[in-house]
């Protein structure tokens, strides 16, 4: 007999809303097809000690606001396998006896880790204590970092086939390798009509639309975006600010405007994707599988150094995204990209060709079948 509930620990890292949006989209659909599970999602850092979280979260934050470079340099150094520490082995010494009563207290059937440090903290602690939960690592982005890669991790999602060579290269068999997409919410399985939601949300219908994102945080020179916009296109603006409230009450200042619509921290991002004709964004990866999945080209700004840099490179390659490099050229560019129906059918088309809107349905399709070569779904 087959288990028709679980229990999953989801371990995630409130940096910025990338991971934690990966980790809600999997509990939901956890909850849909194994009705009156338990899922748990973990906000790793501040469940282990909440001065910890402020520290990893705040120095993160600062780092890349501030000195990206700094954090370029790092994520280069550890990318290449020089690592000043083994992160997993030193944050699993400080953080595992917490851990470990978790799992004793919640008897897990599966960990699944959205982000790389629990992944690494949690693979360690399995072969310390020679345990069998399946350990599950879904990759945030469109590239595969060596903090990622553990010896104790079960099965890897990734976002694209393209990034197979990585586990190729560090004798990780590709038997534990799923090409699934980067999990999102249900949401963005379907895209609603363009003209309806520009109506909705009182736009003209018929006139481009333009939507700016600078991640969870809000961050990126998105204010000089907005305001270069409205002054020298006619185009319509939709901005969601994140939680930059600084950020929200100054474009609300300009809201006399009737092209601009302004947003902050918001769930349901879909409709403002359909809405648009492209998309301005920092290059997280969840949003640009987010953007994949609504097939809405991307005009690439402010990639941070590390990952997002890499993100970058990869749909540039794919022929979905263009960068600006200097906001004073951007309306230009957005200006030549939205008369070019062309490279916009194209680039559509491509994001069609990518997206992989069912990620989160797959995966946990994935993780069922793992369970089940495991044995932990035999009743």
């Amino acid at each position: 007999m087959v288990l028709s509930s679980l229990r999953v620990l989801i371990f995630s890292v409130s940096i910025g809303a990338g991971h934690d949006s990966v980790a809600k989209a999997l509990a939901e659909e956890i909850e849909r097809q194994y009705p009156g599970s338990h899922v748990s999602v973990v906000d790793t850092f501040n469940y282990i000690n909440p001065i910890l979280n402020k520290v990893v979260s705040g120095s993160y934050k600062e780092t890349i606001k501030f000195t990206p470079k700094v954090w370029g340099y790092l994520y280069d150094q550890a990318e290449d396998g020089e690592r000043l520490v083994d992160m997993g082995q030193l944050l699993s010494k400080l953080l595992s006896p917490k851990l470990d009563q978790l799992l004793r207290d919640f008897e897990p059937h599966v960990l699944i880790c959205t982000h790389a440090f629990p992944a690494g903290i949690l693979s360690v602690l399995k072969e310390r204590k020679n345990m069998e939960i399946p350990l599950v690592a879904c990759i945030t982005d469109f590239t595969v970092h060596s903090f990622w890669l553990h010896s104790q991790v079960d099965m890897y999602v990734i976002a694209c086939s393209d990034l197979a060579y990585r586990f190729v290269e560090e004798g990780i068999s590709l038997d534990k390798v799923k090409v699934l997409g980067i999990p999102i919410r249900a949401q963005f399985l379907v895209k609603a009509d363009q003209k309806h939601i520009r109506t909705e949300l009182g736009l003209d219908p018929h006139k481009q639309t333009v939507l700016v994102m600078g991640g969870g945080w809000g961050l990126g020179r998105i204010e000089e975006v907005v305001r270069k916009l409205l002054a020298e296109s006619d185009l319509q603006v939709l901005v969601v600010t994140g939680s930059n409230t600084k950020l929200k009450k100054n474009l609300e200042g300009l809201k006399q405007d009737q092209r601009l619509l302004v947003y902050g921290f918001m769930d349901e991002i879909a409709p403002l994707m359909a809405a648009a004709d492209v998309i301005v964004t920092k290059p997280g990866g969840i949003t640009c599988a987010e953007s994949l999945a609504m097939e809405l080209p991307m005009v690439i700004i402010s990639p941070l150094p590390g990952q997002e840099d890499r993100n970058t490179d990869y749909f540039l390659n794919k022929g979905v995204a263009i960068k600006v490099r200097k906001v004073e050229h951007l309306v230009r560019e957005i200006t030549n990209l939205c008369s070019n129906k062309l490279r916009l059918k194209h680039m559509r088309e491509m994001a069609a060709y990518l997206k992989k809107p069912e990620a989160s349905v797959d995966t946990i399709k994935e993780i069922g079948l793992l369970m089940d070569r495991k044995k932990i779904l035999q009743g």
